[in-house]
């Protein structure tokens, strides 16, 4: 019988020997920690550790991660509508530009063009890098 040897096992027991095979992303980024804080992709956190080294040499102002920008549309009758939020990667001040980031590593999907274009109008550069 294959469970020989098992029959005082303890789920901690199972749980330390189980094996967990993560399942690749839909874009095949690899996930990444860097002190203490999660990215989405290695480009995210390189691009962040430069950043960093910037904010502490004086170059940039102000580095925030994960900024949400409220995206508007206009009604038939000339209202101001809230349609959804864009969530930027990183935004800076440069010379006293507001910039904001996004670590792109494919850029066909259609909802994030549409929220760009969005953001265009209402003034807002989005970066992709």
């Amino acid at each position: 019988m294959s469970t020989k040897g098992w029959e005082a096992a303890t789920l901690a027991d199972v749980l330390a020997r189980t094996v967990v095979v993560p399942a690749h992303t839909k874009y095949r980024n690899v996930p990444t920690t860097i002190d203490g804080q999660w990215f989405a992709s290695k480009r995210e956190a390189a691009y962040w550790q430069g950043l960093k080294a910037r904010a502490h040499n004086g170059e940039i102002t102000n580095l925030q991660r994960q900024v949400s920008f409220p995206i508007w549309g206009v009604r038939a009758d000339g209202e101001r509508q809230y349609v959804c939020e864009y969530v930027a990667d990183f935004c800076y001040d440069e010379h006293g530009v507001r910039h904001a980031v996004d670590a792109k590593g494919y850029r066909g999907d259609k909802v994030y063009r549409l929220k760009v274009k969005f953001l265009a109008v209402q003034g807002i550069r989005v970066e992709e890098v």
